[in-house]
């Protein structure tokens, strides 16, 4: 179904009392998704609104960095959203080759977290080849451990949950393919 100059679309010929999922997608755009359920009665209307954010601003890409849970490096649905994301704007710009970098917060020991962001990188590369990118579009899948925290919760430093979240983490990097 493709929606009308204005955004807006009709469905006809739908059941009553059903589920449905209806996605917006647009070249360019982060999807958006919204399950709705009929009426019970024929002929009734529902408005739903999707909301279809930029993923290029200012002629930049936008790629968001995804999070793990703490010592996992398994990809949880918010992060696969955002691999979504990528794989989008990978298929818009099929010369675009990336790379990955992978983090830990600063709990466990050093070697330990230097394992465990490589089983994210490996894991984040991994996703992107299971939904069909190629293995010369990732340059490289590299994890660096605790050494590039993004704030000050290093080693003994008490901080809260939230804020070792955003350590644990795989970044993405534009390496070429991708012209403004």
């Amino acid at each position: 179904m493709t929606s009308n100059a204005d955004g807006f679309y009709e469905f006809k010929d739908i059941g009553c009392n059903k589920v449905y999922n209806i996605l917006g997608e647009k070249p360019d755009y982060r999807p958006d998704k919204r399950q709705i359920t009929t009426t019970k009665t024929n002929g009734d209307e529902i408005q739903v609104e999707l909301f279809l954010t930029p993923l290029i601003i200012d002629s930049e890409i936008v790629i968001n960095p995804i999070f793990f849970d703490f010592d996992k490096w398994n990809i949880r649905p918010d992060a696969a959203y955002e691999l979504e994301n990528i794989i989008a704007v990978m298929r818009e710009h099929p010369t675009m080759v990336i790379k990955i970098e992978s983090h830990t917060d600063s709990r466990g020991k050093d070697a330990y977290n230097m394992k465990l962001s490589d089983r994210r990188a490996k894991s984040t590369r991994g996703y992107l080849y299971s939904r069909g990118i190629v293995t010369d579009r990732i340059v490289s899948a590299i994890g660096y451990g605790e050494s590039q925290l993004v704030n000050t919760c290093g080693n003994d430093v008490k901080c809260s949950e939230e804020e070792h979240q955003l350590n644990r983490r795989s970044k993405f990097i534009i390496t070429s393919g991708y012209n403004q």
